[in-house]
């Protein structure tokens, strides 16, 4: 089961679509350029690096706090799902562009500790999985077993 890339041109309006939770804090951003969270259609109308912006819309007010989080209720849990499969989306960017911005915006933040990294690979879809294995690897970072098999694998698959 795979996922339909996004490209530069429709990350603002796939954003939206999946995570409807950073529009408050698209709000705020879009208002540095006088312009309200409806009216931004495309990301450079912000004048930032699209990396730029989903930090500061996503990454450091929802998805680091709540990927630190000891406990998760459901609600955040399936929050946590959605940003994952826009995670994968990123990695599937048809032109390439945006693979790049996941990789610094979100994967090199699963390396913050154990716990963090255990979630990611809890909730990884297939390509952002492997690119997390390429970069632990690329780091020499131990490999804990069950993050080889995707979740839901079953007995005796390799």
């Amino acid at each position: 089961m795979g996922v339909q890339g996004i490209s530069s041109d429709d990350l603002m309006v796939q954003l939206l679509r999946l995570l409807p939770e950073v529009k408050p804090f698209l709000e705020k951003e879009a208002g540095r350029e006088g312009l309200r969270a409806s009216q931004v259609t495309h990301w450079e109308q912000l004048e930032i690096h699209p990396g730029n912006l989903l930090s500061e819309v996503l990454v450091y007010p929802l998805f680091k706090p709540l990927m630190r989080s000891p406990e998760l209720t459901a609600e955040q849990e399936k929050f946590l799902e959605r940003c994952f499969e826009f995670i994968e989306a990123l990695e599937e960017d048809p032109t390439g562009w945006l693979v790049t911005t996941a990789h610094f915006t979100f994967l090199e933040f699963f390396l913050d500790s154990r716990e963090v990294l255990d979630r990611a690979m809890r909730l990884a879809w297939p390509k952002t999985r492997a690119e997390i294995l390429s970069m632990l690897r690329g780091w020499n970072v131990p490999i804990d077993p069950s993050w080889e098999a995707p979740p839901g694998a079953g007995e005796g698959q390799s």
